[in-house]
């Protein structure tokens, strides 16, 4: 898929049963991933205070940039992630079927 494309969000089921969903490392590593992604986008500032705390640990650390955010402060963006789906479901472009394959509230309920 395209970026801007109108295909519809493709909502995967929760791999719940599967070891490595309950690994903290794969989870840091994909809010990682997915952090670093949503802070060069940012349509979804205005959404949950999950996104606009992401930004301000971002834009307020010594590089300005995701390698700058302690792993530690990612609980406090997981903690103000209301689980709406708003990114998911109207603001992200980068959800599947996108190749990025982005799923903040999935990603949410791991950690």
């Amino acid at each position: 898929m395209r970026e801007g494309g109108l295909d519809a969000p493709t909502r995967h089921v929760i791999p719940w049963e599967e070891p490595d969903f309950f690994d903290r490392a794969k989870t840091e590593a994909e809010m990682r991933r997915i952090f670093d992604i949503c802070h060069g986008c940012r349509r979804c500032f205005n959404l949950c205070d999950a996104f606009p705390r992401l930004f301000d640990l971002i834009d307020n650390s010594e590089t300005g940039e995701l390698d700058g955010v302690a792993v530690a402060d990612y609980q406090k963006v997981a903690d103000a992630c209301t689980l709406c789906d708003m990114c998911f479901m109207t603001k992200c472009p980068y959800v599947p079927p996108h190749e990025f394959n982005l799923d903040v509230p999935h990603t949410i309920l791991r950690y």
